[in-house]
């Protein structure tokens, strides 16, 4: 394939599977380390310190976007992975749970500095008939590395147990987690070079503005309004991992069965990525978009009733395969519409509007969950899903794109 000898997509790919398998090695351990061994009780403490890392990760994206734009992507995208790999020394070192605040706000700075350059960068180094694929072999590689990660997670404690107390050891999977991450450094420092509008447009005039030039196509305003009603219903990993442990009567301690529910959603994701990815450069974004969404509404709706492993794995399975269709075509349509000289900016805008629409989703859920039990939770929100499917096929209607890098 032409696309992988583009420069930048080899090394921001493998950047990616570096990071994403450290990031994944801690999947089965952080839970246990935060009650075990920091005794976290009050889980609406830690429930309000993630959220406000998170709002401070996704209001950074706009800002870093456009600076990135004005001054050039590189350094936004290793500076970021710099502050992942920090953040995660940093939690293995914490004694007590408001020792997280600072490798947490990190961690979401880090995401929200690197993400829109990283994703503008890539745009930038192949066709805009090459971009779908380009983005489903980062979305793919990203996904191999929470493949591998888990695995790699649980070789290392089943090593170490023998040899040291069990706080040694989930302290030390932290700090083995941050290594990965420095090949994604060393890959983004020295591996990639600067394409598109800050080579070939200039600078776009230097002024900053964080919404009115990035978002001036009609059609990219309506797909972010859609997403965002799409990311306020959509059921997280994290429900869906709740209520399959709770379906299948997963103990606290049984560390392999819910990795094993988690691997359903990360092995049909990453084939899936790359088909739909490369497929939506020839048949358009939207089918797969749409798609994507009708997958989810229909999953969701589904688990309602979800009894046996089998059915509950098929469900995790058919969750990669929602993430496969949507992820390459999401991003690659935004960096489509979005304007050349903006694109980074147009990015961590998006990004930013469809973080903050997830934030108040897991309180809605678990309120229905609470008020009317878990069925009617999963049935409301598979119904908000397929209608963000119906409004993305009839009301966003993408333009003939000139901007091909």
């Amino acid at each position: 394939m032409k696309v992988r000898r583009r420069p930048n997509v080899i090394p921001l790919s493998l950047a990616a599977f570096f990071n994403d398998t450290g990031s994944d090695m801690l999947f089965a351990f952080y839970p246990l380390f935060l009650v075990m061994i920091l005794g976290v009780t009050d889980m609406k403490v830690l429930g309000f310190i993630e959220s406000l890392a998170l709002l401070a990760g996704l209001l950074l994206r706009p800002l870093a976007g456009r600076i990135a734009d004005l001054r050039g992507r590189i350094g936004f995208i290793w500076g970021g992975y710099i502050c992942l790999a920090l953040s995660r020394v940093g939690q293995g070192l914490a004694r007590s749970w408001w020792h997280l605040v600072p490798p947490k706000m990190l961690y979401e700075i880090g995401r929200g500095v690197r993400n829109p350059p990283r994703e503008a960068l890539l745009a930038e180094s192949v066709p805009q008939e090459e971009r779908g694929l380009a983005f489903g072999i980062l979305k793919s590689m990203d996904t191999a590395g929470a493949i591998l990660g888990p695995l790699l997670g649980l070789g290392i404690f089943a090593l170490l147990r023998g040899y040291l107390p069990l706080e040694s050891v989930y302290r030390a999977i932290f700090f083995f987690a941050a290594l990965p991450t420095l090949v994604s450094i060393w890959l983004t420092s020295t591996r990639l070079r600067e394409i598109g509008p800050v080579e070939a447009e200039g600078r776009g005039g230097g002024e900053i503005s964080l919404v009115s030039n990035a978002f001036r196509s009609r059609a990219l305003f309506l797909f972010t309004a859609i997403s965002c009603l799409f990311s306020l219903w959509a059921v997280t990993e994290n429900f869906m991992l709740v209520s399959g442990a709770r379906v299948l009567g997963v103990k606290a301690g049984q560390i392999e069965a819910v990795v094993l529910l988690y691997w359903f959603i990360n092995v049909t994701f990453a084939p899936t990525a790359l088909v739909a990815g490369r497929l939506s450069d020839r048949l358009g974004r939207k089918p797969f978009i749409a798609l994507g969404f009708l997958v989810l509404g229909a999953l969701t709706a589904l688990f309602a009733w979800a009894r046996t492993f089998w059915q509950v794995g098929l469900l995790f399975a058919a969750h990669g395969v929602y993430q496969g269709l949507l992820s390459p075509s999401q991003t690659a349509l935004v960096a489509d519409l979005a304007p050349p000289a903006h694109r980074a900016q147009a990015l961590g805008t998006y990004s930013m509007w469809v973080g903050l629409f997830a934030i108040p989703a897991p309180f809605i859920f678990g309120w229905l969950w609470d008020s009317w039990g878990r069925p009617f939770a999963f049935l409301v929100s598979g119904a908000f899903v397929a209608v963000s499917a119906i409004l993305m096929l009839f009301l966003v209607r993408p333009e003939k794109s000139a901007q091909s890098s």
